[in-house]
């Protein structure tokens, strides 16, 4: 009860016309700055750090995590609507969500993606408010080996993503791995196809992923010049309030999608990116119809719009208990605190108890905030979409350059993106999956990093991944994964061979 009584506590500190302003006004910077592509978490709370300055640290805090928990919300708008995520927890949302928008259901996708938001980050912070120093106290065991097998247990799911094109997606994961090679090598130094100067820090993530979804997206459009299916006009309710059968279908995703994504979340280095792969995975392999997967299907976007905001509570917690960012937007994060003068870890809790507190409750009132104007924005979202149709090839386009060249306020990254435009372009057209791609470009490089880092803590010894426990239990699971998923394509062929022999 101790929990509860400090969170009232916290509520105590931040009901005031002042903080309620700030929290309200950062969930709507959030949701634009995580529905412009480019940009995302922790770009946002950068942009926002130099407005603390001078704030109290309760309500500095506040601002920074409802833009944090905003641009959760705010990465789905432009993923349904124009098929251009925001950031790249979005990109699942971007591969059902975009079908419903042909198919007419925009608004239901958003009105669905908000509810399974809200359900996700509730339960993040019920972790984080009653179970934080618990799990902390179990993730301090993690080591680099854990971290590798947890990235390598990502990489296996590729085979869950591939579906029928196996071959497919194991050429383009080959292209992501050769991709996140480019640049210095982070343990050793080493300048790895850097033919450029820019390229020495690497190819930027979020380049590739607006040109691959964002640019691609336009270009096979233009040339199928494939119209959106809008719906009817209007600000009827219906359109975008999940019914009963919506629901229904959605709750069961959103409710593993919380618990996955908070546990990911928890995990330095994962976040909402490899979560919401994860979740993805698990509901492809959960569904009794996974051929509908791609298709708009409500529990593929349910489920990882789900993870995606459970992982914000979640990447807190090592932060708040441990000192250690679980993410991009933590980092900046723990910058800000120290920023405040305070000092995370252990003692966080103990000596600014009240301030943590505070930040929390107002994290709680960011997310009910987020809910409302997510669900009352939708009919404004879809009718300015309508207005701009004619026009939104030219609307993406500019919305892609800026956010590229947001980036380092370089052309260089302008033309990163055109290249992965013509590549996503090409991969569309020719039925080649981009889910593995993202995801062997986001995994590889924290694999890699990981896998040395343990084999010098090994001393030359791959043994390391079997003498720990906790190692050994995810090999077990990622070895597991990979097996089941060669199991379901052989009984999935045997059941077709069983059905083209009934049919003759």
């Amino acid at each position: 009860m101790d929990a509860l009584s400090n969170l009232m506590m916290g509520f105590g500190d931040i009901l005031t016309p002042y903080n309620i302003a700030i929290i309200f006004a950062a969930g709507l910077i959030g949701t634009v700055v995580g529905a412009l592509p480019g940009l995302g978490p922790s770009a946002g709370i950068a942009l926002m750090l130099p407005l603390t300055f001078g704030m109290p640290e309760a309500s500095g805090l506040c601002l920074l995590t409802g833009v944090y928990m905003g641009t959760m919300y705010g990465g789905r708008i432009t993923s349904i609507l124009i098929n251009a995520p925001g950031d790249a927890p979005a990109i699942i949302t971007a591969l059902e969500g975009y079908p419903m928008m042909q198919q007419g259901r925009g608004a239901m996708a958003l009105g669905i993606s908000a509810f399974s938001s809200f359900i996700g980050g509730l339960f993040g912070l019920l972790v984080l408010i009653f179970a934080a120093p618990v799990i902390a106290s179990y993730a301090i065991f993690l080591g680099p080996p854990e971290y590798f097998l947890l990235m390598a247990t990502g990489l296996a799911t590729v085979m869950l993503l591939a579906g029928d094109q196996i071959a497919k997606a194991f050429l383009v994961t080959c292209l992501g791995v050769l991709v996140s090679t480019f640049g210095s090598d982070y343990v050793s130094g080493q300048i790895r196809f850097a033919f450029m100067p820019e390229l020495i820090e690497g190819i930027d993530f979020v380049a590739i992923i607006i040109g691959l979804y964002g640019l691609g997206e336009v270009f096979y459009n233009l040339e199928k010049r494939v119209k959106l299916n809008l719906g009817k006009p209007g600000f009827r309710m219906k359109e975008f309030i999940p019914g009963k059968a919506e629901l229904g279908e959605a709750a069961a995703p959103t409710l593993r999608g919380s618990v996955l994504g908070t546990l990911i979340g928890i995990v330095p280095g994962a976040g909402a990116t490899v979560a919401t792969f994860l979740d993805y995975a698990l509901e492809k392999r959960l569904s009794k119809k996974p051929e509908t997967f791609g298709t708009g299907n409500i529990a593929g976007l349910a489920g990882p719009e789900a993870t995606n905001n459970a992982a914000v509570p979640g990447s807190l917690i090592p932060l708040i208990t441990l000192g250690i960012p679980g993410s991009g937007g933590t980092a900046i994060m723990l910058g800000a605190l120290i920023m405040f003068g305070l000092r995370p870890g252990p003692l966080l809790m103990t000596t600014s108890g009240d301030i943590v507190w505070a930040m929390i409750a107002g994290l709680v009132l960011a997310n009910l905030f987020l809910l409302a104007s997510n669900v009352l924005l939708i009919p404004v979202f879809v009718n300015l979409l309508r207005a701009v149709q004619g026009n939104l090839a030219n609307v993406v386009i500019a919305l892609c350059v800026v956010g590229a060249f947001s980036l380092a306020y370089s052309p260089f990254n302008i033309w990163i993106m055109l290249i992965f435009g013509v590549l996503g372009y090409l991969m569309k057209k020719n039925d080649y999956p981009t889910g593995p791609f993202i995801l062997a470009v986001v995994l590889a490089p924290l694999a890699e990093n990981y896998f040395r880092q343990s084999i010098m803590l090994g001393q030359g010894s791959a043994g390391i991944f079997l003498d720990r426990p906790i190692s050994l239990t995810i090999l077990i699971v990622m070895v597991l994964i990979v097996v089941l998923s060669i199991l379901s394509q052989i009984r999935k062929k045997r059941r077709m061979r069983r059905a083209a022999v009934d049919g003759e």
